[in-house]
């Protein structure tokens, strides 16, 4: 069932899943996704591990406010809104759920998101794994292949005009963007761009969220405020940013861990998973063990 939380002005559309007295997990999606991109395996994987797991629709996306008064907004202004203001959409499905403190776990941009909700409201956050992520924008240090980029804008190009098609476009950028591809995964990826399309596309929302993410920059000193256990995940095989982007992630984080994975690209397929939510288990029970209140001195490096 979907429900809503607001920000302002900004309503927030949200799910959970699992038991009303699980471990709180707020899931951030990445770029131009809904939370229907979240796989059901992966959400039972999280419920078997004792979670009640909450997904959310980004503002400008999905079921979730689409600020269309930003469309023709001139491209050399400012972004319409900051990765802090979408950073802060999080705390507010927070409220609405009733959490005190809980953990977050953001894929690409939703890493990017995950990140500054951490560094902004440590008091809330117990614990925060990022996928797929960098320290900053630069394509310096994010290096993602050419080749690589070149398939996504194949992959996304032209706007859908039925559900199938954007069912397909998923599926095409699923083949592109995991590694390996497989064929049991194809099905989610299709149904899920078809489920987009029903909840309603908004392609000028997505490069809204997109320039936010990229206008951040370097949010190093903002993940030097991190005081919750952090992971970040990264797949040697990611074409969408180098891994060494997401250990220079941990080394900008006091104590985080950072685990890289053989053969992973940029979406994990559903042999990859079980593993990384096993990695976020524990992290939640470390974060469930010691959370310590806004002010305090951070973990010590492991």
């Amino acid at each position: 069932m979907i429900e809503k939380a607001h920000n302002g002005d900004v309503e927030l559309a949200y799910e959970r899943i699992g038991p009303p007295d699980g471990t709180p997990l707020l899931l951030l999606m990445g770029a131009g996704g809904q939370l229907v991109m979240w796989p059901d395996f992966v959400l039972r994987l999280f419920v078997d591990h004792g979670f009640q797991v909450v997904r959310m629709d980004n503002r400008d996306t999905g079921l979730s406010t689409h600020l269309r008064r930003y469309d023709n907004l001139p491209r050399k202004q400012r972004p319409a809104y900051t990765l802090g203001d979408v950073a802060d959409d999080a705390i507010a499905v927070f409220d609405a759920l009733g959490w005190s403190g809980g953990h977050v776990m953001g894929a690409s941009l939703g890493g990017m998101i995950a990140q500054l909700v951490a560094a902004r409201h440590p008091d809330r956050v117990r614990s925060v794994t990022m996928q797929s992520v960098s320290p900053s924008s630069s394509p310096l240090l994010t290096r993602p292949r050419l080749r690589t980029m070149l398939r996504v804008f194949r992959a996304v190009a032209g706007q859908s005009k039925t559900r199938d098609q954007e069912g397909e476009k998923w599926a095409k950028l699923y083949r592109v963007m995991a590694t390996p591809a497989l064929p049991e995964d194809f099905e989610h990826w299709r149904e899920a761009g078809r489920l987009a399309f029903d909840r309603g596309l908004n392609p000028k929302g997505d490069m809204r969220l997109a320039a936010a993410g990229f206008a951040s920059g370097n949010r190093r000193p903002q993940l030097a405020k991190m005081t919750c256990p952090a992971l970040v995940v990264h797949g040697d095989n990611d074409g969408m940013g180098h891994w060494k982007a997401g250990r220079a992630t941990a080394e900008a984080i006091p104590g985080a861990r950072f685990v890289r994975y053989p053969e992973m690209s940029h979406i994990p397929n559903s042999t990859q998973w079980p593993a990384m939510v096993a990695e976020i288990s524990a992290l939640a029970a470390r974060g469930d063990a010691g959370h310590r209140p806004r002010g305090a001195d951070t973990h010590p490096r492991r």
